[in-house]
């Protein structure tokens, strides 16, 4: 998880940092990451990749600019849309505002009354499940004897139909595993919607699919695999991947 702290009094920055830190702690947050800015500009600047957890508090007046944090909040929002923005600010006369520049923060706190470290860890509480929810769906699970395995949605390519076995199919990976489930295509398909029946026989992953070659009749995925696709399902795979 990574926190942007925009602060333009170091003091109350260096107490947000240190609550912060405090609460994941307490909350078990793995992996937290703290950074700070005094300004909109600086803030800019360091704008986060958008595939990881982001969480912003901000002071709404920053260097005398009472709606500067609302204005940043905007970018931020274009840059990252599953983002969590907290506002911290003693004017709380702008809480309608926020509505208006429709930037959906998660909370906004008022510094002159309340717990703030309470208010915060309920917020960071409530973003953390959202994270651990988030991770299980991006899982596929499946048992092998009497464990179960869990690997990421998007280091699958495609699923092949054992021919040797109809209870069974054998999953190829992104670092080109080859690993046999105890599960056929139709039971795979009927409880997992990440996957495209691209032939009677293959299950594709579309996000890993690089392009559809036409002429050969295949899906060619980013690690170099190739796999059949049926011709009345190419144009179907090509608009997934598109």
């Amino acid at each position: 998880m990574n926190v942007f702290i925009l602060e333009d009094d170091h003091n109350q920055q260096r107490h947000l940092k240190t609550m912060i830190e405090k609460i994941s702690r307490e909350i078990s947050i793995n992996e937290l990451k703290i950074h700070l800015f005094t300004s909109t500009d600086q803030l800019k600047m360091g704008l986060p990749v958008a595939s990881k957890k982001n969480v912003f508090i901000l002071d709404l007046e920053i260097n005398g600019i009472k709606t500067a944090g609302l204005e940043i909040s905007r970018v931020i929002r274009k840059h990252d849309e599953l983002a969590s923005i907290i506002f911290i600010t003693i004017h709380d006369e702008f809480v309608y505002t926020t509505y208006k520049y429709r930037v959906s923060a998660l909370d906004f706190i008022a510094k002159n009354r309340g717990n703030i470290q309470e208010e915060l860890k309920q917020d960071l509480i409530h973003i953390q499940k959202e994270v651990q929810a988030t991770a299980t769906k991006e899982l596929f699970t499946y048992k092998s004897y009497y464990e179960e395995i869990h690997i990421p949605y998007k280091n699958i390519c495609y699923f092949e139909a054992n021919h040797s076995n109809t209870h069974s199919s054998i999953m190829y990976t992104i670092d080109n595993q080859q690993i046999r489930l105890n599960y056929n295509l139709r039971t795979i398909l009927k409880n997992e919607t990440h996957f495209f029946r691209s032939h009677r026989s293959y299950l594709i992953n579309p996000q890993q699919v690089k392009h559809v070659d036409f002429l050969h009749h295949q899906a060619v995925f980013y690690n170099g695999l190739i796999c059949p696709v049926s011709r009345r399902h190419e144009k179907e795979l090509f608009k997934l991947i598109k």
